[in-house]
């Protein structure tokens, strides 16, 4: 009969999703120290593992990026809710403005010269 898995295992594997050699990674410890965790446990490293779950963005090309005390961060670089929707706002106005742009330069030349006039 196989022998149960500790409590750290299924954090590692089922909750935070890790193999052996990222956990370790994440860990600072090696690949055997993961495997030993795994069958006799270690409520610290598991702690540690649920708490770069919380701060940790799991998604491909993210991986540099963080959540420390309410903000998305990068290195040196920090962003809030309100940053990220006021980026998101100027964005879509940037969007609006390429649409009128495209928009006028479909106009034919003649007509593009009256309109450009009559907007200055």
């Amino acid at each position: 009969m196989a022998k149960k898995k500790s409590s750290f295992y299924h954090v590692r594997w089922h909750r935070v999703g890790l193999n052996e050699e990222r956990a370790a990674d994440v860990l600072g410890v090696t690949v055997e120290d993961v495997k030993r965790f795994d069958d006799e446990g270690n409520p610290l490293a598991e702690r540690v593992l649920l708490l770069w779950d919380q701060k940790h963005v799991g998604l491909p090309g993210w991986d540099k990026f963080y959540f420390s005390r309410g903000l998305l961060m990068c290195g040196r670089r920090r962003w809030d809710a309100e940053t990220i929707q006021r980026l998101r706002d100027q964005e879509d106005e940037l969007d609006q403005l390429r649409f009128e742009v495209e928009k006028l330069r479909r106009l034919p030349k003649p007509l593009r010269i009256l309109t450009a006039l009559a907007n200055s």
